[in-house]
């Protein structure tokens, strides 16, 4: 399939065009950038939902909820769940796949499970282009699941629209949250698992804690995902995020500064990586290691006497 049939296709749904669009996007090479170029004059509508949280808040449950609930309001959804890779064979188990995509899937919604590859965050490298894919085939919602290290998935917060941040009383989630940065990333706070002893202090700790940041004063939302309750409270916040983001317009000018930065960095790794062999050899390695000096020190010679400054900023 070329390149221009590829992107009809997307543009009209299809199911495998957009798994094949994705697969390739994942290959991060010129082709899948290419792509991406041709598609993305057709994105820019969908609403991007990010959630986080620690593991064991329920946030796989709560996704397969929010999504067929959308669905039902005629809406079309797209979910992409982003799960935690091997460090050595970068491999995944794509657990979330798994359990939802087969019940999803008759209601229409499209998921996708990646690998986040070692990348950091909670996101992998190829999510926001990913995204991009998702938005120019029509969806109206996109749900983005990161990993679910819990504190350290912040990085949704440049991707998403709307950032929901999910936490469950009796794991000491509410405490973390406070003292991590994802009481700064939150636009709405859920506490699944209301049924749970200690639930509405968990949840009045979080109310106590959120405060109003670039006009929006987060909502806090009690979730029992066992019996579906409170989730008409959760869209109905989500619904009034939408309209605060769409009329702001802050959060688009962010991502797109963002990607910027992200995608020069990448060219930057790619060329260093490349000329890497050519920097150093394995005497050069040996040499230096027998005389201690240390790898930052060595790392700034050589970048500095074959001038890698001057040439990597001149792609």
């Amino acid at each position: 399939m070329d390149k221009s049939t590829l992107v009809e296709y997307i543009r009209k749904g299809e199911p495998r065009a957009i798994a094949r669009a994705i697969s390739l996007v994942e290959e991060d090479n010129d082709y899948s950038y290419e792509l991406i170029r041709e598609i993305y004059p057709y994105t820019g509508k969908a609403h991007i939902i990010g959630i986080t949280g620690p593991p064991g808040v329920g946030k796989s449950t709560m996704i397969g909820i929010l999504s067929k609930m959308l669905s039902e309001h005629g809406k079309k959804v797209s979910i992409l769940a982003v799960d935690a890779s091997s460090p050595f064979s970068g491999g995944t188990l794509l657990g979330n796949r798994i359990r939802m995509q087969e019940i999803l899937s008759k209601y229409g919604i499209y998921m996708r499970s990646v690998a986040n590859r070692g990348f950091t965050g909670g996101l992998s490298r190829s999510t926001w282009n990913i995204v991009k894919v998702l938005d120019a085939s029509g969806s109206d919602y996109i749900i983005i699941e990161t990993v679910g290290a819990g504190q350290s998935d912040i990085d949704i917060v440049y991707l998403a629209d709307t950032v929901i941040v999910t936490l469950a009383p009796g794991l000491g989630d509410s405490i973390q949250a406070i003292k991590s940065g994802m009481m700064e990333i939150g636009d709405i706070f859920v506490i699944n698992k209301m049924d749970r002893e200690g639930s509405f202090f968990a949840l009045k700790d979080i109310m106590d804690n959120v405060y109003e940041h670039n006009g929006w004063n987060p909502r806090v939302v009690g979730t029992n995902s066992l019996k579906g309750e409170g989730y008409d409270k959760l869209l109905e916040a989500i619904d009034e995020h939408r309209k605060y983001s769409e009329a702001s317009g802050n959060k688009k000018e962010i991502r797109y500064k963002e990607e910027i930065r992200l995608a020069i960095s990448r060219e930057i790794e790619k060329k260093v990586n490349g000329a890497f062999g050519e920097l150093i050899s394995a005497e050069d390695i040996a040499r230096d290691m027998r005389m201690k000096i240390d790898p930052s020190t060595v790392a700034r010679r050589l970048f500095h006497s074959s001038n890698v400054a001057e040439k990597e900023v001149n792609f």
